[in-house]
């Protein structure tokens, strides 16, 4: 009844209500700022913040959304904490999708939560294929992008041929090459790999980066990729080096990357190959003083050059 209240009154007087939606807007921002700003490692503000917010913009799909996050971070704490907050962050996310169905942001929460929820607390595959199709209806590629994760969590000894398929569909598009990429890798075909990285690395006419931020992260994992295929592969070692060098030079803290500690090893390692020895002790020293205390994986590889 509220909404259908709301759509007469916005029928008789639209700019009244715009411009309070736009004050609403302006009066929320900051603190959502703040609510990001405290993501994800503290959690005590940004909730107090949140359901303090929720109290006063119940129907804010902004902060839904951040509701359905920070419930689910909380739901990740352990089994109690599960079993208080999964349901919770369903229930935000679904309401945010619901208020603002064409918003991606809102959607890929969602799927997110169907693909890492049990059905239990209402995930699981039934949920995330039917909200895989439904981003497909707004956009073709991020549908394409959404049903592959589902097959990959739930039918992963189809991913490949699911892969392949999806290949067709975009031929080019990085994020795309950069997965089959990764699968070759994973199934030993380095080679293929190799292949697959370069092109996703380089997909412009020019070699640039795109200004879009996911594909400038698959361009740039790509990069990496190739190099630490060279290190698996133990062949195209000096594509290797040039890529990680474009790669580092490129790195960007504001994507989902790989971290530069861990690109320093890896040209470590192919500097060993190489057989340059000042090579592997400058990008040794680097990749230590880059890298994380607690990153044990990290210190082994180095400990073994």
């Amino acid at each position: 009844m509220k909404h259908i209240l709301i759509l007469t009154v916005a029928a008789c007087s639209f700019a009244t209500v715009n411009t309070w939606a736009q004050h609403n807007s302006q009066a929320l921002e900051p603190q959502l700022q703040q609510i990001e700003a405290h993501l994800p490692n503290e959690l005590g503000p940004a909730q107090r913040l949140m359901e303090r917010l929720l109290e006063q913009y119940p129907e804010n799909p902004q902060v839904n959304y951040y509701c359905g996050v920070i419930y689910g971070l909380r739901a990740g704490e352990g089994m109690l904490s599960a079993m208080r907050n999964a349901s919770r962050s369903r229930k935000c996310t679904e309401k945010a999708v619901a208020l603002e169905p064409t918003n991606m942001k809102y959607q890929l929460a969602a799927l997110n939560y169907y693909l890492n929820a049990p059905s239990i607390v209402g995930g699981g595959e039934t949920k995330a294929r039917a909200k895989a199709a439904d981003i497909a209806t707004i956009d073709n590629l991020q549908g394409t992008l959404a049903q592959l994760r589902v097959v990959n969590v739930f039918d992963a000894n189809n991913y490949t041929a699911a892969l392949t398929q999806a290949m067709t569909k975009h031929p080019n598009e990085p994020r795309l090459k950069l997965r089959l990429g990764l699968q070759k890798q994973a199934e030993g075909d380095y080679a293929g790999a190799h292949t697959l990285f370069k092109q996703a690395a380089m997909l412009q006419a020019d070699s640039a980066l795109s200004e879009h931020p996911e594909i400038r992260a698959a361009q740039l994992n790509a990069r990496y990729q190739v190099a630490r295929n060279a290190v698996f592969s133990g062949i195209d070692v000096q594509d290797g080096i040039q890529s990680m060098e474009a790669y580092i030079l490129a790195f960007d803290n504001d994507l989902e990357l790989p971290e530069l500690a861990w690109a320093h090893a890896r040209m470590a390692q192919l500097m060993k190959l190489d057989n340059n020895e000042a090579g592997v002790e400058t990008h040794r020293q680097l990749a230590q003083q880059l890298g994380q205390e607690n990153d044990k994986a990290l210190y082994e590889l180095l400990d073994r050059l």
